[in-house]
């Protein structure tokens, strides 16, 4: 059982007086220190009697554990483990606020002393507390299932950071120790030997754990339905990640204490891959270097042959993929150069760079396979991120299918004249992804291709001819078929109007203030707009010579006078 040791005493000293007296005692001291010491004396009075109340909760769970047994023995045990824990950092609570107020001036010479006491009994009472959570940690039975190893594993890391933690104390204690000047060179050279025998410790197990992961890996390759396997895997991943954090805990309190932790350091990064601000250490430095130098050099002594041709042969047979794809791309362009099918512009290029890119994929995988990679995980995990992929790509695949739609359906292609997606122009390029429209005044406006899809579309130079609609309007007084006549005459001399079919005047409707006639002659539809501007300007030439009017809006009015 551990003893309270100055805890005792300590206490007792206040004890010693009755209430009246040690209150007198502190207004005297206060009255000296004014209001300000006289809180700062209460304080400290206050983290005394918090240690009273602990020490008094210690000794009625020593009793309770004496008149108990099994479970309920146990369950007392760990309170009384943590409670001498809350009593250690108590005590270290109470030695900080002394110094602390003694910077400020204020007179504790009787509570300095008391510190001194509390401090003597760290080292003793840390050592036992962390003993009595050493003993109660046990190592998971390996025939155990994997939850229940999870569950052993997760009670054991619980009892070694309480371990840790009394460490952490007891390495606290000692550095007020030296502020009081107070020998502890003795508890300080233990607590090395206790902290390297347990990095040393940790260090074999964390290294038996990371041979435990190698072999259960190799297992579940061999058996990959097992789950059980899969899950004892997992646990044993987690355990020496723990293994790994305690292990760097026990170093960080090494460091504390100025002891060499290079060849622990570079244990714990090469299992958890995490990089510290110790490894920037020059001894945990050199020794990675070493480490990784030696590697290296035996990879290249033993594998190194091997490896070269490996990557030699991996460089010819992509390399003579990519010419073999070059020359069956000028073939197939020679093809469908030569062939009489009526392609797009865009589908022709889709299959040259098809053609090419299948040979060039297909060189990489071939290169691959022949230097030992397996391609069945490979294009396993391209399909996992070709889902994740199209997923996030939502909307370029639906422009892509539109593009495959607009590339089956051909309803336009590249130099046409089209009216789509609320657009005018001519299509200056056209991808499976979106389509480059040039406008007639010259600004090139992208189309995403669903866009374009589902609206309509007006392909304005699908048709080698194109008919001109065109209406003017005489006078009602001017003659009819002289009109007619001239309109006939004009579309007849005119070079680029065709013949066939037969250009039409007709008179149309009777306006408000004019009499309008159609003009529809048909043309080559690169001739439309010339023949537009060329035929409006002869009408107005012709009409103002045959003085025929062409009339403007107008209205008669009546008025009548009315007598009254």
């Amino acid at each position: 059982m551990v003893s309270f040791g100055a805890y005792g005493s300590t206490v007792r000293t206040a004890d010693k007086l009755p209430g009246s007296e040690q209150k007198a005692i502190s207004t005297v001291e206060a009255g000296a220190q004014g209001t300000q010491g006289t809180q700062k004396v209460e304080t400290l009075d206050q983290a005394l009697r918090n240690i009273e109340e602990q020490k008094k909760a210690i000794s009625d769970l020593q009793a309770r554990i004496a008149e108990s047994d099994g479970i309920v023995k146990k369950a007392f045990e760990v309170r009384l483990d943590k409670a001498w824990l809350n009593l250690l950092e108590q005590g270290l609570d109470f030695v900080e606020s002394v110094l602390a107020q003694e910077k400020t001036g204020v007179n504790i010479d009787k509570y300095r002393q008391q510190a001194i006491e509390i401090l003597g009994s760290q080292t003793s009472i840390a050592n036992t507390t962390a003993e009595r959570f050493s003993a109660r940690i046990q190592i998971p039975d390996t025939e155990l299932s994997a939850a229940e190893q999870a569950a052993a594993y997760t009670k054991l890391f619980n009892l070694l950071d309480s371990v840790n933690r009394t460490y952490e104390l007891l390495i606290q204690s000692i550095a007020l120790s030296k502020q009081l000047e107070i020998d502890v060179s003795k508890q300080e050279a233990l607590l090395k030997r206790k902290l390297a025998d347990r990095a040393a410790n940790g260090s074999i197990l964390l290294e038996m754990a990371m041979d435990n992961v190698t072999a259960l890996r190799a297992s579940v390759s061999a058996v990959p339905a097992d789950a059980e396997l899969k899950a004892k895997l997992n646990v044993a991943i987690n355990h020496v990640r723990n293994l790994a954090n305690g292990l760097a805990a026990v170093l960080a309190m090494m460091n504390k204490l100025e002891m060499d932790t290079a060849d622990y350091q570079e244990q714990v990064l090469s299992a958890t891959g995490q990089i510290t601000t110790d490894v920037f250490e020059v001894g945990v430095i050199t020794n990675l270097l070493v480490g990784w130098g030696r590697t290296l050099w035996n990879v290249i002594i033993e594998d190194g042959p091997n490896l070269f041709f490996k990557i030699l042969l991996f460089i010819v047979i992509v390399f003579g993929f990519r010419k073999l794809a070059g020359f069956v791309q000028s073939l197939v362009e020679r093809a469908l150069e030569k062939s009489h099918l009526k392609l797009s512009e865009l589908l022709r290029r889709m299959v040259v760079s098809i053609v090419r890119n299948i040979i060039i994929v297909l060189g990489v995988l071939i290169a691959l396979s022949q230097v030992g990679i397996s391609l069945g995980p490979l294009l396993a995990g391209l399909g996992v991120v070709g889902f994740v992929v199209g997923f996030a790509l939502q909307d370029s695949l639906s422009n892509f299918a539109a593009g495959m739609m607009i590339l089956m359906y051909r309803p336009f292609d590249v130099g046409d004249l089209i009216e789509a997606g609320g657009v005018t122009g001519k299509v200056s390029h056209m991808s499976l992804v979106n389509t480059t429209i040039l406008t007639v005044d010259n600004q090139t406006i992208v189309v995403p291709n669903n866009k374009i899809w589902g609206d309509v579309v007006r392909n304005v130079t699908a048709q080698t001819m194109r008919r001109i609609d065109m209406v003017f309007g005489v006078s009602y007084t001017d003659d009819i078929p002289k009109t007619e006549r001239v309109l006939q005459a004009i579309l007849d001399s005119h070079e680029k109007v065709l013949a066939e079919p037969a250009p039409i005047v007709r008179l149309h409707e009777l306006a408000d203030s004019s009499v309008n006639f159609v003009v529809r002659p048909w043309v080559n539809k690169d001739d439309y707009w010339n023949v537009y501007w060329d035929i409006t300007r002869a009408v107005k030439m012709r009409f103002d010579e045959e003085g025929i009017s062409i009339p403007f809006p107008q209205r008669d009015v009546h008025m009548y006078n009315q007598s009254t």
